[in-house]
């Protein structure tokens, strides 16, 4: 294989990580010269259509960065345009965070409309239109932002108010949100969103006291 194609396919996953989906290599080389790159060692699967270069970088949570690759498969992530590209949401956007969330699928999105095709039995879609506001970047990927990550797992009911408190108390430890935002971000599915929070918050002292 020439050095210039090998530079064109280190171009595109340099952007994404050292990641690189099957369409992306199709459009610079064949599908064999691909397995080739994999039997010398010089790529490793992630996921039945994601490879990496094994001397480039490692995304923090690789098979959640590989699906979401997988949601445009021939489009840079560098190129995608939120929210449209798909966000990563609920359970997984609280692992993104680093403060876990309890049950849930580890790749979970929330997109515009429901892709067309299977969808793998470790991926979850929620349709739904998020607002400017309700969104940002992370780790290279699209993330419900931590107010909006606490809405929609209470919603889920996956999680009960001590579960939910415990992702509060973490998500304000980290410093990525204060309890008033996260009150304020309730308020469209609570009547009274400050005392519920602090329910959960109580709940989740007692539960670790």
């Amino acid at each position: 294989m020439e050095l210039d194609v090998l530079a064109r396919l280190a171009d595109v996953a340099d952007g994404q990580f050292g990641y690189l989906t099957h369409a992306q290599s199709a459009a610079v080389i064949p599908p064999g010269d691909l397995q080739q790159l994999s039997a010398a060692g010089l790529v490793e699967h992630v996921s039945a259509t994601v490879v990496r270069f094994r001397a480039g970088g490692r995304h923090l949570t690789p098979r959640l960065y590989a699906a979401w690759l997988d949601l445009d498969p021939a489009t840079p992530g560098w190129e995608r345009v939120g929210p449209r590209c798909g966000v990563v949401s609920h359970a997984a956007a609280a692992r993104l965070w680093g403060v876990g969330a309890g049950p849930g699928p580890e790749v979970e999105f929330t997109v515009p409309h429901r892709p067309a095709g299977p969808v793998p039995p470790e991926v979850q879609f929620h349709v739904g239109a998020l607002t400017e506001g309700q969104w940002t970047e992370r780790h290279g990927m699209p993330v419900t932002t931590p107010v909006q990550t606490l809405r929609d797992l209470a919603a889920t009911g996956r999680l009960d108010g001590a579960e939910l408190g415990r992702v509060a108390w973490a998500l304000m430890s980290a410093g990525h949100v204060s309890e008033e935002a996260l009150a304020a971000g309730l308020a469209p599915d609570h009547p009274d969103p400050s005392a519920t929070l602090r329910h959960w918050l109580d709940a989740a002292d007692h539960l670790d006291g």
